[in-house]
């Protein structure tokens, strides 16, 4: 009994360990596995006016189109990856569509250099954002923008 009840008391502290989210990676998904997006929510501003909330949660991000405080439109199951530069208080973005989205946001290569040691707040240094839609402006519809420029906030919930 002994031998018996160490192996018995490891099993519920391996399956609270597996939930929780610790070892694995879980709740990880789509990042660099050191600092996750998953549960968080990313603005991103041209000037002082709101253009996106990003809302990310595993491998996905839904992306928001704001005017204002209004919603234009929601990309919604977009895929991401997020990974930090080396030692560097910088990160590097990438939203991608799923193969069969009619209107989908893809940002490619947004590279950030974030302002504080916190990482809650940076400047977009370069990338490209590209929206696909039925409603969209003929003018952006497929045409890749650059992000240079932009500033983004990180919002821990």
């Amino acid at each position: 009994m002994k031998k018996l009840f160490p192996v018995l008391l490891m099993i519920p502290v391996t399956v609270c360990g597996l939930l929780s989210g610790c070892g694995g990676g879980s709740g990880k998904s789509g990042d660099d596995g050191n600092t996750s997006l998953s549960g968080q929510q990313v603005s991103l501003f041209e000037g002082g006016s709101i253009l996106f909330q990003l809302q990310f949660s595993g491998w996905d991000a839904k992306v928001v189109k704001m005017d204002g405080s209004s919603i234009v439109a929601i990309y919604d199951h977009e895929r991401y990856t997020y990974r930090f530069s080396g030692s560097e208080n910088s990160g590097v973005l990438n939203i991608r569509h799923e193969s069969n989205s009619l209107s989908f946001c893809d940002m490619e290569d947004v590279n950030i250099a974030f302002d504080d040691a916190g990482r809650n707040a940076g400047v977009i240094t370069s990338g490209t954002i590209t929206e696909t839609g039925l409603d969209l402006d003929p003018a952006i519809d497929g045409v890749p923008r650059s992000m240079a420029g932009w500033t983004c906030r990180v919002h821990r919930d």
